[in-house]
């Protein structure tokens, strides 16, 4: 897999969006069919709303070189990306394309077009050193697409230390530019998100408790569904560019 990422200047990958195009992407937002299935016990809130901001997202990485994901969970966001496009995943355990370290990303430097981090670092402890790797391995005029929480509740893998907020990731990113910052969800999705208890997410409640909490949930949600409010996001999505030399 590393041969994707070892690239001369004459190698780097083109990408198809402009930064003007990128800053033109509207916040994410559900679609009114999504009521039907949350209360169909589906995504939670949090994941579709995620789901939507990559849908819109993603796209600003197409183009001719690979995309690397860091702290993959699974192939999940490599299926919204065509299969013309090499998109590598990767975790520090076995099980994906590569065994990587995000604190300690074992390639080149300048050597990666394109990084997508999704819900990930909040699990580092030494995050900072993380993004320092991520700007390091980026080739210049390479993008970075990160998602990461905010109000969102704690999930262990095997750990869960952080939250940032939009004033910290400011500074975390600052060696970047910053194409697009937007917010994922605000008061009345969390809400919504709060009350959708999951039995495959450890929920102990029976089958008619967790329905009557959905049904609860529902007005929420429906106020919900195109809300992005800086104050309450359940997360944040940045999309960055290492900046060309000279």
């Amino acid at each position: 897999m590393t041969v994707f990422f070892k690239k001369t200047a004459e190698q780097r990958g083109v990408f198809t969006m402009t930064s003007d195009e990128i800053q033109k992407i509207a916040p994410p937002a559900l679609p009114l069919s999504f009521l039907s299935e949350f209360m169909a016990d589906g995504r939670t809130p949090a994941r579709a709303m995620t789901d939507e901001a990559m849908l819109k997202f993603l796209p600003a990485l197409a183009g001719t070189g690979a995309i690397l994901e860091l702290g993959a969970g699974s192939d999940y966001y490599k299926k919204f990306m065509s299969s013309d496009q090499p998109y590598v995943t990767s975790n520090v355990v076995p099980g994906f394309d590569m065994v990587l370290d995000m604190t300690k990303i074992d390639l080149p430097d300048g050597s990666v077009d394109a990084l997508v981090s999704v819900f990930a670092l909040e699990h580092l402890f030494d995050f900072d050193a993380a993004f320092k790797e991520q700007y390091r391995v980026l080739t210049p005029g390479g993008r970075l697409l990160l998602v990461v929480p905010f109000m969102y509740y704690y999930h262990a893998a095997p750990d869960d230390f952080f939250r940032f907020s939009s004033s910290a990731l400011d500074k975390l990113l600052s060696p970047f530019k910053v194409l697009s910052r937007q917010s994922i969800g605000g008061r009345w999705l969390i809400f919504a998100e709060f009350l959708h208890e999951k039995k495959a997410m450890g929920s102990k409640l029976g089958y008619f408790a967790r329905v009557a909490l959905r049904c609860l949930a529902l007005p929420f949600l429906a106020k919900g569904l195109k809300e992005s409010d800086p104050r309450y996001a359940l997360a944040f999505v940045y999309l960055c560019e290492k900046e060309r030399a000279g």
